[in-house]
């Protein structure tokens, strides 16, 4: 009877420090200062209103604000090529883990230089290597924080720089005008650094709020690539009209970050052997290349940089180049060739 007490004790202490874990590992993009969870103003609306309780025309009218319009493939790529490839490096530093993740000690600042420090020149020499553009999205912050790391992809004119917040901060939790200022302080940047508005947007949070899609517009972007509605190049659309935006999808299988990262505080633990990932990437591409579509990989220097890793990305690419007609391209390139090819339909 005691042992069986004993036994029971210990399954109720379990199931405990489970279910804390599990609380504290959910905990969306928690802040500096302790306190309560935070919770985007959208959930604490269904809290009081459920959504079961929606009608079908509140519900239409909520999935409708921002959707995926028509498929952009063209019926061929450049010269004939069979699949356009986006390769991507959020270049995203410290500010990932201040501005994201709510981390500020000096462990988690170094891993975020690491990034800057040595990754970076290993995925630079790579392309090199290979003769390959690639887009390079930055947060307005980091232009101060590693000056020299945009003149070394600047210098490489093949390669585009793309927007991807001030200090990856969090969307989610901004009214439309902190949403505005945001943008406006990571553009003003952008033009000190590189002379030039950027034309594409990866929002910090791959999620939109209901003011992202009017301040993308506003702000004159191109595309955007940060929503998921499809493998595909496709349209944009804002309450069922098109907004002229072409999305750049992304997947969480097709980005390093879920695969290879580690972050104690949200208990993600994910040091994932190569051999595996190169498997679930070059699968990925081939079922692209089969389609005649396009296959965008997201990357970040502080994670992909890592010597295995880098070998595996090399890896992939000479799977890539080995099969013919593929073409390599940074987003901007991707996103005006269908525009001009659906332009010509």
């Amino acid at each position: 009877m005691r042992r069986l007490k004993h036994k029971m004790t210990l399954i109720l202490a379990l199931a405990v420090i489970l279910t804390l874990g599990a609380l504290v590992g959910t905990r969306p993009f928690r802040g500096h200062e302790a306190g309560r969870v935070w919770t985007p103003p959208l959930a604490q609306a269904q809290q009081e209103e459920p959504v079961w309780t929606w009608s079908i025309e509140k519900l239409q009218h909520h999935v409708n604000k921002v959707r995926a319009g028509k498929d952009m493939t063209p019926k061929s790529w450049p010269n004939g090529a069979r699949v356009a490839v986006g390769l991507s490096f959020d270049f995203d530093t410290e500010p990932v883990w201040l501005g994201a993740m709510g981390q500020f000690s000096p462990g988690y600042m170094a891993r975020g230089q690491y990034g800057a420090r040595a990754g970076l020149d290993r995925v630079l020499a790579l392309l090199d290597k290979h003769a390959i553009p690639a887009t390079f999205f930055w947060q307005g912050a980091t232009f101060y924080l590693h000056d020299e790391a945009v003149r070394k992809v600047m210098q490489r004119p093949q390669h585009e720089i793309g927007f991807h917040s001030w200090v990856h901060e969090n969307p989610m939790s901004l009214t439309e005008a902190q949403e505005r200022e945001v943008y406006a302080k990571a553009m003003e940047a952008f033009k000190k650094f590189t002379g030039k508005a950027p034309v594409g947007i990866r929002t910090a949070a791959w999620d939109f709020t209901d003011n992202t899609l009017k301040l993308i517009q506003e702000f004159g972007f191109l595309y955007d690539s940060s929503l998921m509605a499809d493998d595909r190049p496709y349209m944009l659309l804002a309450h069922g009209q098109e907004t002229g935006l072409i999305e750049l999808p992304v997947e969480w299988i097709l980005d390093d970050w879920p695969l290879f990262q580690l972050n104690w505080a949200t208990h993600h633990v994910a040091i994932r052997n190569g051999e595996d990932v190169f498997k679930l990437w070059s699968d990925e591409f081939d079922g692209a290349y089969e389609e005649g579509t396009s296959f965008i990989l997201t990357m970040h220097p502080q994670v992909i940089g890592h010597r295995y890793r880098m070998m595996m990305l090399d890896r992939l690419i000479q799977h890539m180049k080995s099969k013919p007609g593929v073409w390599f391209a940074t987003h901007e390139q991707i996103a005006r060739y269908v525009l001009t090819q659906e332009a010509k339909r």
